[in-house]
């Protein structure tokens, strides 16, 4: 399916007198794993937070599109939710489902069981891994059921065998038909769950290309990258 369920076009900002994002455009299809890649500083994160709503101060235009006429529910995960390091997971997902309006706790069982956490369920927060606290601060984004999941640099602190759990969990829910939009620097890692990348660079998207067709002649998202940073072209 090609149908475009978030769209940005000619988005610029500035902060003072720099400008952050010069002329930026976005296409995410239904059903993308859309991985943002671009160095630290290239603003990544801003271009998600404008694309969330959370801030409102540029120009250009975003267009969330339906699907089948049902209503678009986004999930986001760019800053850290607050924790409360002495209660339970299910004791903060409780907290988090008063303040959403939700008073389902089986609900609450399901999404802990859905991120691997229903056997930790009762553990005190502040004695998780740094993995588990990933897959909590998910768990409290996926509580308002989304169908549109957008993660600032998930994998960023985790040891190998956070990572490998986080993949996989992200890629169960694509296979459940989450559409996720996913920024990173870590392009081994996105290399292994996106299925569509754009790369920001110089406060434009110069590329954006399916990854089926970026790597089916042999090639890497890393060598992929630095040809489009170092070579300069533009999008397609």
């Amino acid at each position: 399916m090609n149908h475009y369920i978030l769209t940005a076009e000619n988005i610029k900002m500035r902060y003072g007198s720099n400008t952050i994002l010069k002329d930026v455009s976005i296409h995410v299809k239904h059903g993308d794993i859309y991985g943002l890649v671009g160095k630290n500083g290239s603003g990544k994160t801003i271009l998600l937070r404008i694309l969330t709503g959370l801030i409102q101060d540029f120009s250009g235009t975003v267009t969330v599109s339906k699907i089948n006429d049902g209503e678009i529910r986004f999930a986001v995960v760019i800053k850290d939710p607050s924790l409360f390091l002495n209660m339970s997971a299910f004791e903060n997902m409780k907290a988090q489902a008063h303040l959403l309006g939700l008073y389902d706790y089986n609900q609450i069982d399901e999404v802990l069981e859905t991120v691997g956490l229903a056997d930790s369920r009762n553990k005190t927060v502040k004695n998780y891994s740094l993995g588990m606290t990933q897959r909590l601060k998910l768990a409290m984004a996926l509580l308002q059921r989304p169908n549109i999941l957008i993660l600032d640099e998930p994998m960023n602190g985790l040891d190998p065998d956070g990572i490998v759990d986080l993949r996989e969990l992200l890629l169960r829910l694509h296979e459940n038909g989450m559409t996720m939009l996913i920024s990173s620097h870590i392009l081994s890692e996105l290399e292994q769950v996106a299925t569509r990348i754009g790369v920001l660079h110089d406060g434009k998207i110069i590329k954006e290309v399916s990854t089926h067709d970026a790597y089916k002649n042999g090639s890497s998202l890393e060598k992929l990258y630095m040809q489009y940073t170092r070579g300069g072209k533009a999008n397609d």
